[in-house]
């Protein structure tokens, strides 16, 4: 029997990229198809319901689409991003290429893998208010777990989904092995941090659809719900741009 996805249901998401508009507000790539869309139901009709404002990454109002036929609603997200993410889980520019600017060129500054970058090079965030400081050690210790459970090395995690979670990545399973191995005997944050940042340094090196990998193994590992990739030069809504094996801890879409 197959197993199936237990917890929190989560709704299904769209990416698509987002472009200047009028005014430099930032317009979506609108699908033509929603993710309800199936051979056996009618044509999509979709419109625009309403934007939502977010205070939070990616800190602009995102478009929540509304399709007349099978009465679904669904959010148009940018690349990078996830429902209710507070950060990007990778730091691209919200068209999809890469992002400019910053200190360091890479694909984890200022997205929810900071925390455990900074643990690994034993810098604790803030315990104590102090001015405008944003990086505060409990939320420090919670995206260090969160980033463990996306990564499949959080204890507990079956070693079938780990290997699917490898397989996404693009990287040896040993890897994942070896490093679940180490955050689950480690004592402190560092140790934990460390775990996780040996396994990004490794996923740094093979970049191709990153954003979409990252995003994927969230919603193998419950995180979120599924995300579908709007292809705006083929007018296509494709829910796995990549090969990815395994469906068994896919959640249903609601």
């Amino acid at each position: 029997m197959k197993k199936r996805y237990r917890g929190k249901k989560h709704s299904y998401f769209v990416v698509t990229p987002y472009h200047p508009g009028p005014g430099g507000v930032l317009w979506p790539e609108i699908p033509t198809e929603g993710p309800c869309a199936s051979r056996d139901s009618p044509p999509c009709k979709l419109n625009i319901n309403h934007w939502r404002e977010r205070s939070t990454g990616p800190c602009f109002p995102l478009i929540v689409m509304r399709c007349r036929s099978h009465k679904r609603a669904f959010t148009l997200y940018p690349p990078g991003h996830v429902p209710y993410g507070r950060v990007a889980v990778v730091a691209v520019a919200p068209d999809g290429s890469p992002a400019r600017g910053g200190d360091r060129a890479e694909p984890f500054e200022a997205t929810l893998f900071d925390a455990s970058r900074d643990a690994a090079e034993g810098k604790a965030w803030h315990r104590e208010y102090i001015g405008s400081a944003k990086r505060w050690w409990g939320t420090q210790l919670r995206r260090i777990v969160l980033a463990a459970k996306l990564l499949a090395l959080a204890p507990q995690v079956p070693p079938r989904r780990r290997e699917h979670t490898a397989d996404i990545l693009g990287l040896d399973n040993l890897l994942l092995a070896e490093q679940a191995q180490q955050l689950c005997a480690a004592s402190g944050y560092q140790q934990r941090g460390a775990a996780v940042w040996r396994v990004l340094e490794a996923i740094a090196r093979r970049s191709v659809l990153l954003p979409e990998r990252l995003v994927e193994c969230g919603t193998r590992a419950g995180l979120w719900g599924p995300a579908y990739r709007w292809l705006p030069q083929s007018a296509t809504l494709r829910r796995h741009p990549f090969r990815a094996t395994g469906t068994e801890y896919l959640p249903r879409p609601p």
